[in-house]
């Protein structure tokens, strides 16, 4: 595809090669034309100053002088030279150049008091005038003068060797400055495309660099910032409605879960209890979705933010290990913790916790029964820490792992069997962003997954 750029440049080139070969040709035509006609009248001239000399020397003597013939010259005339003929075509003074005259030219001459032709001599080019005069004696005789346009040829190749050279190499200057200037023209617009590629629901404050000149370019950029002035408003009024109704189902949720344990415990119905105890898994569900909704639009509202102090990595593992236990146990999972070494760094405690919670209880979910949930934290290398959450579960298919970062994305097939927002790794992986680290996910299907997280050590 070709930028506007480049057709604009295109076309620059092509209207002035164009203008130029035009222009190159008119000059070169007009040249051509007037130096003929400068080199048919200087031949004119020549032959009348022949012809006056010829009728004088035959009007004083039967013979002409040859040599005083040859010694008059003509300006601008190059290999001068002449015949004379009578009207019968005899040769009266012959060039040994050229050939004898022929009849049709003879008749033409008489005819006519001036007959102008080209001919090619032994692979010379000629201008030839013929003209016809009468003497004294009432003697007609035809006059054949010639010169050579050699001169004229090689000035109009020097002129066509000097456009041959003047075209490409005006086409490549005018290439080169509608280039300069197109990318003058255009480069506020690349400024703001650039800008444009930045812009995402993550920064929605940022803004297109307006040019200062007033023109067609600063009106859209005007335009475009107005647009992303509305989004952003948009998107800040969402967040700030899906921060406020988590916060506001949270209290009622946790009423409803605390009546709903009280009567539990009071009723001793069978029925009754499997029903509140379906009721009450829902309801943590929806406190979970709601805890998840809530975290996301604090990371929204507040997105570079983070509560850093000093903390033990290790520690805060073997602390999620021990809050995700019971889960593991009640699907007979056995959590497997590595460490390596004790990792101090700066970071927030309570988002990372969120993090390897989550990673944590992801991997108990999708795991077989009978099968082990293994963490290893690496040593240190190159003020770089990783931690490795390894299950033996059901997998993520190549497909999915792309999408699966993505707010609200879960796989179609597990979706039923295994409940869930979607919003677990997205939460995880804006973290870790905000840590400046990197989550990245290798899986097999019917074997394993192994999230691994790189993160700074010295963060500040």
């Amino acid at each position: 595809m070709f930028t506007i750029k480049f057709k604009i440049i295109l076309a620059y080139t092509l209207a002035f090669g164009v203008l130029l070969t035009i222009f190159a040709a008119i000059i070169y035509n007009s040249t051509r034309e007037a130096a003929f006609m400068k080199l048919d009248t200087n031949l004119k001239s020549y032959s009348i100053s022949l012809r006056t000399e010829i009728e004088d020397e035959l009007d004083d003597h039967e013979q002409l002088d040859l040599k005083k013939l040859s010694a008059i010259r003509a300006k601008g005339l190059i290999e001068e030279k002449f015949q004379l003929f009578n009207s019968k075509g005899e040769v009266v003074t012959k060039d040994s150049t050229f050939y004898n005259i022929p009849t049709d030219d003879i008749k033409k001459a008489v005819k006519n008091t001036f007959i102008y032709e080209k001919k090619r001599v032994k692979h010379r080019k000629y201008h030839i005038l013929w003209s016809s005069f009468e003497t004294a004696k009432d003697s007609v005789y035809i006059l054949e003068t010639a010169a050579s346009d050699r001169d004229v040829h090689e000035e109009l190749d020097r002129m066509f060797y000097l456009f041959l050279f003047i075209i490409p190499a005006g086409l490549i200057i005018t290439g080169i400055t509608a280039y300069f200037i197109s990318k003058a023209a255009f480069k506020p617009v690349a400024r703001m495309a650039d800008t444009a590629k930045n812009i995402s629901g993550k920064n929605l404050d940022m803004r297109l660099e307006l040019p200062k000149a007033r023109d067609e370019v600063r009106a859209l950029g005007e335009t475009l910032n107005e647009m992303i002035e509305r989004i952003d408003y948009a998107f800040k009024s969402q967040k700030r409605f899906v921060a406020n109704a988590s916060h506001e189902i949270r209290t009622p949720l946790t009423v409803i879960q605390t009546e709903l344990e009280i009567l539990d415990k009071k009723i001793k119905d069978t029925e009754l209890n499997e029903s509140i105890k379906n009721a009450l898994s829902e309801i943590e569900s929806l406190s979970k979705l709601t805890s998840s909704l809530l975290t996301i639009a604090k990371l929204d509202i507040s997105q570079d933010k983070l509560n850093l102090s000093q903390i033990r990595i290790d520690e805060l593992l073997a602390d999620c290990v021990q809050t995700m236990n019971q889960a593991a146990v009640k699907k007979n999972i056995q959590i497997t913790l590595s460490l390596d070494d004790a990792v101090e760094m700066k970071a927030d405690k309570e988002k990372l916790k969120s993090v390897f919670l989550n990673l944590i209880d992801n991997a108990i979910k999708y795991s077989m029964s009978g099968s082990g949930v293994t963490i290893v934290l690496g040593k240190i290398t190159g003020n770089k820490i990783n931690i490795n959450v390894e299950d033996s579960g059901i997998g993520i298919s190549p497909s999915e792992i792309p999408y699966i970062f993505n707010r609200f994305y879960r796989s179609n097939e597990i979706r039923a069997e295994i409940s869930g927002s979607g919003l677990g790794l997205a939460i995880a992986k804006e973290i870790v962003d905000l840590h400046r680290g990197e989550i990245k996910v290798k899986s097999e299907i019917g074997v394993k997954t192994v999230f691994n997280i790189t993160l700074p050590t010295n963060l500040s």
